[in-house]
């Protein structure tokens, strides 16, 4: 064996391995991270995911850009878009869930861009995490996060409606769980 013959091959590669089991670790996954108790504005973290949705005859998937630990609600991209842009187009409950994914249609973001946008926001509170997020398309259903170009503008603009809103303005809430309350007695 070679080990053998090179005494000091064995002992540097002794220190090396087990200097690669101290300093390894293994990365834990952003959605087991339990947010702080404490109600922030910061965002811990922002991932973009794959939202998968099954229809009868296919499954559809697009991008999801996931804000983390927001204010501590997985409600909080509905109500910044609310707080901008007035109540939602649309409200729906895919899976028969509780809580709609709410969409507002045909708005324009940018001073520059003349390029209309439909907002989905949705969002998911576990035991393991809470985190906001939206999706974002054009009048056909095309993904705007699959575009780089929109993808870099998007998320800073959204990032930047959530440092910048007023978490105690309850006028969002009222009119959301009146909605939910409806559609859930049906």
């Amino acid at each position: 064996m070679l080990l053998k013959h090179f005494p000091k091959l064995k002992v540097i590669l002794y220190v090396i391995i087990t200097m690669m089991m101290i300093t390894c670790k293994t990365k834990s996954n952003v959605s087991d991270r339990k947010c702080p108790s404490y109600v922030s504005k910061s965002i811990k973290n922002i991932a973009i995911d794959k939202f998968k949705y099954i229809t009868n005859t296919d499954t559809l998937s697009f991008n999801e850009v996931k804000f983390y630990c927001v204010n501590n609600t997985a409600l909080y991209t509905k109500k910044v878009m609310f707080d901008k842009f007035g109540k939602w187009s649309k409200e729906i409950y895919p899976n028969n869930e509780m809580h709609p994914i709410l969409l507002w249609e045909n708005l324009k973001l940018f001073e520059k861009d003349s390029t209309t946008f439909t907002i989905a926001t949705l969002g998911d509170e576990s035991f393991k995490t809470i985190y906001a997020s939206f999706m974002v398309f054009d009048s056909i259903g095309n993904d705007f996060l699959s575009d780089i170009n929109y993808k870099e503008k998007l998320i800073p603009y959204f990032e930047d409606l959530i440092k910048k809103s007023n978490p105690k303005r309850p006028d969002f809430y009222d009119i959301y769980w009146k909605a939910v309350e409806l559609e859930n007695r049906k």
